[in-house]
């Protein structure tokens, strides 16, 4: 039985076709086989489990809106391994811009013309389901401007109506390493994405959470029983270590912004160590805490 077979045992609305030639293509999760072949599964028989599942042995396929010009089919065959070099002039350098929105736009073209009017010349632009894609934004001259997204995101996101999230991938001058670079960013895109870091993310704001993300399941479940069994129904107290945590284990800090006095933040970290058995002003027990706190936030 071929691996199709397989699928359609489990997904019945699975089809064998290409996006362009479905009328609603934005009803399925594309995906590519080991073979090349192109599949459609319709959304409602799916949830995010099954495509992070099956996004193990298949390739995400994007949908891109409109049709792919010269310059984005050369950047794509490049991204799925079909070409080893751009077939176009290659930038000086280029970094990823990845995007989600809350709601699928009422008109994805002038969602897209927002979008490019950010920059000073049209950049490549992916969609990969109908609420989040990816722009490749190259950098042609040394004197171009960089785009600052945490300056616009406020206004991107009161023009049309719906919450925004962007993650920023590194610059890179090696366009060899894109594919890489790529793969890497996409992970860390859904990441950020999942845990809601920010409306502007880089690695910097996501490196927490994706050691978060890569702790399995029944491992939370005995970090959790191990660390929070004493204080679990204190959010209070919760809420207190993870900002004394965040300002570096600053208590003038951490009281400021808890609008609280300084000797009743230090009972309340004292409390937690006590109940707990783990001293948070110990730079080797505060890095796990705050990432099982971190994980508490999402439970």
């Amino acid at each position: 039985m071929t691996i199709i077979n397989q699928l359609q045992s489990i997904y019945p609305s699975l089809i064998l076709s290409k996006p362009d030639n479905v009328d609603h293509p934005f009803d399925y999760e594309w995906f590519q086989t080991p073979e090349l072949d192109t599949i459609g599964i319709k959304k409602e028989e799916f949830s995010n489990r099954d495509s992070q599942l099956l996004s193990l042995f298949l390739t995400p396929y994007p949908i891109h809106l409109p049709s792919e010009n010269e310059r984005e089919k050369s950047w794509m065959d490049l991204l799925r391994g079909k070409s080893s070099k751009l077939s176009v002039e290659l930038p000086l350098d280029y970094r990823f811009v990845f995007f989600s929105i809350s709601e699928e736009p009422a008109n994805k073209d002038t969602f897209q013309e927002a979008l490019q009017s950010l920059f000073p010349r049209k950049m490549p632009l992916f969609w990969e389901t109908d609420r989040s894609g990816f722009i490749i934004e190259e950098i042609m001259t040394e004197d171009q401007d960089i785009i600052s997204f945490n300056e616009i995101i406020d206004v991107l996101m009161s023009d049309f109506y719906t919450k925004i999230r962007f993650y920023i991938s590194e610059f890179s001058r090696q366009v060899t390493e894109a594919p890489e670079i790529f793969s890497w960013a996409s992970h860390c895109h859904s990441v950020a994405d999942r845990y809601r870091v920010s409306s502007v993310a880089t690695y910097k704001d996501t490196l927490s959470y994706l050691y978060i993300d890569a702790l399995p399941p029944s491992h939370w479940k005995h970090l959790y029983r191990s660390i929070f069994r004493e204080v679990q129904d204190d959010e209070d107290l919760l809420h207190t270590i993870k900002v004394f945590l965040e300002t570096g284990a600053n208590a003038s800090l951490t009281a400021k912004q808890l609008y609280m006095h300084r000797n009743s933040l230090q009972y309340r970290v004292d409390k937690f160590i006590e109940k707990t058995g783990i001293d948070v002003k110990q730079f080797a027990y505060a890095v796990p805490t705050y990432l099982a706190l971190l994980m508490l936030d999402y439970e």
